[in-house]
């Protein structure tokens, strides 16, 4: 599967939708009731949370992050209605933003800098699994695009689990396969990290399943016993599968 398939307009469309689906979501839920995929949280700290992050990734594109600590500091609004308020126009102002942002446009991001798409996609992919927590509060997860859901999976293992870099000692080999579209990934141990590379292989462990539940299994919002009851499969060393999970605790 070639990731570059996705294009920055496809991105900006999962974004707005998905913050709707978001703030839907927290509604339905209520802003009082507990996530249990963000322990100690409540749904009107998992819309603040989200919040604060599209305005301060909205200030660090448009300051080119030439002053982080300038970033906003946004007091957490008192109502149930303030609060839907306030995300709404927050996530205005950064899907307006990024949409006049060009896919190849030069922009800071926090692995060092990359190129517009690499925003569009980071903020489509955070809203969307936090539209997940947001559902989990009050029941069960809506369906996503199976597409979105593999690059999730993707961005997670390629531009995050590098950065774990000496913390991650896995213990074998990995692979993941999606079954309903195109993605697999094989997780290699070396020496200071992980290698991840996009390939069929056989891993001492490998995990099939579905683009969406393989995407809730990775950012550990659906355990892997979780999966199995949903029908994912397990071959192998189920140890070294939980040992890569323990470790992605981004």
């Amino acid at each position: 599967m070639s990731y570059e398939q996705l294009t920055g307009a496809e991105y900006l469309a999962t974004f707005a939708a998905e913050n709707a689906r978001f703030i839907s979501a927290a509604q339905v839920s209520g802003l009082n009731a507990s996530v249990a995929s963000c322990p100690g949280w409540n749904v009107g700290d998992l819309v603040f949370h989200v919040g604060k992050v599209q305005r301060w990734f909205h200030y660090m594109l448009e300051t080119n992050a030439a002053d982080p600590k300038g970033s906003p500091r946004a007091a957490k609004p008192e109502t149930d209605a303030t609060m839907v308020q306030w995300f709404r126009e927050g996530a205005a102002v950064i899907e307006k933003y990024l949409a006049s942002v060009s896919d190849t446009e030069p922009v800071w991001t926090f692995t060092g800098g990359d190129v517009g798409r690499w925003a569009k996609r980071r903020q489509a992919q955070e809203v969307l699994v936090h539209r997940f927590d947001a559902e989990l509060a009050g029941g069960a997860v809506g369906a996503a695009d199976a597409t979105m859901c593999a690059d999730g999976i993707d961005e997670l293992l390629t531009v995050f689990v590098p950065r774990l870099k000496e913390k991650a000692q896995l213990p074998g080999t990995v692979h993941f396969h999606c079954t309903d579209t195109d993605g697999e990934w094989m997780l290699t141990p070396q020496e200071g990290g992980i290698e991840v590379t996009r390939e069929h292989g056989k891993g001492d462990v490998a995990l099939r399943a579905s683009a969406q539940v393989l995407l809730q299994v990775v950012w550990r919002r659906m355990s892997v016993d979780e999966a199995i009851a949903s029908g994912a499969e397990v071959f192998g060393n189920r140890s070294v599968l939980d040992a890569f999970i323990d470790l992605s605790q981004f």
